[in-house]
C-alpha cells in the first residue's frame, strides 16, 4: 500500500478538521433547536456546509497563504454558528461566495453542448480497455493524475487501439486524447493527439474525430 505524501495527508487533516467543525456545528443545531425555530437551525447548518466548502483543501495543502488564512477564519466562524449565533459575513470567504463560478459555468455550458451531441453517457467517463471489449468506467476511479491535461470535462471515445484507460479531455482552449496505461501506479497520462477549438463546432468535429482515431 502506498503511503499518503505529505500534501495529500496536509490535505485530509484539514478536511478533517473542518468536517468536525461542521458536524458539530450541526449536532448543536440539532440539541438546541427547541431553543429557536427550526428554521434558523436548517438555515445555520446551511451556512456551516457553505463555508466549508468555500475552503479549497488542495491549495490548503499547497500552503496557499489564502486558503490557509479562511481555514482560520472558517474555524472561527462554525464556533459561532455552534454557539447558536448567526455569522452573516466571514472576510474573505463571503467576497469569494459571491463571485458567479465561472469554470462552473463553462463545465455547464460543455456539458449541454456534449447532451445535444448525443454522448451524455460518456461525460466524466473513460473508455477501459482491458481485453477485446471496451468498457466505460468513472475516471475517478483512476487516482493517478500524473501527465494529465488540465481540463474541465472528460469524455470516453468511442474505440481506441492498446490496453488501458482512454479519455478526451476538453479544457477552455483545446482537446486532448491522452490515455494510461495499467498498472496505473506505474505509469502517467500520456498526451496521443490535441487540437485547439475557437467555438462550438471546431469543439465538436474534433471531438468526433478524435473519438475514433484519436489513439492510433
Amino acid at each position: 500500500m502506498e503511503k499518503p505524501n505529505d500534501e495529500s495527508q496536509a490535505q485530509q487533516d484539514t478536511g478533517d478538521e473542518l468536517q468536525d467543525a461542521e458536524t458539530s456545528s450541526a449536532t448543536a443545531d440539532d440539541t438546541a433547536a427547541g431553543d429557536g425555530s427550526l428554521q434558523d437551525w436548517i438555515d445555520k447548518a446551511k451556512r456551516a456546509h457553505e463555508l466549508v466548502e468555500a475552503v479549497d483543501l488542495a491549495k490548503v495543502a499547497q500552503h496557499d497563504e489564502i486558503e490557509v488564512a479562511k481555514v482560520a477564519s472558517v474555524g472561527e466562524a462554525l464556533k459561532e454558528l455552534e454557539a447558536g449565533h448567526n455569522v452573516e459575513h466571514v472576510e474573505g470567504v463571503d467576497e469569494v461566495l459571491a463571485q458567479p463560478d465561472v469554470e462552473q459555468q463553462a463545465v455547464a455550458d460543455l456539458i449541454k453542448l456534449i447532451d445535444d451531441f448525443g454522448w451524455a453517457d460518456r461525460i466524466g467517463r473513460v473508455l477501459t480497455i482491458a481485453t477485446d471489449a471496451g468498457e466505460l468506467k468513472p475516471l475517478d476511479l483512476i487516482p493517478h493524475r500524473e501527465g494529465l491535461p488540465k481540463h474541465l470535462l472528460c469524455i470516453a471515445p468511442q474505440d481506441a487501439v492498446g490496453s488501458g484507460h482512454f479519455g478526451l479531455f476538453v479544457s477552455e482552449q483545446a482537446i486532448f486524447a491522452a490515455s494510461i496505461a495499467e498498472p496505473v501506479s506505474k505509469h502517467h497520462w500520456h498526451v496521443s493527439r490535441s487540437r485547439p477549438y475557437d467555438n462550438d463546432k471546431e469543439l465538436k468535429t474534433t471531438l468526433s474525430q478524435f473519438s475514433t482515431n484519436g489513439f492510433e
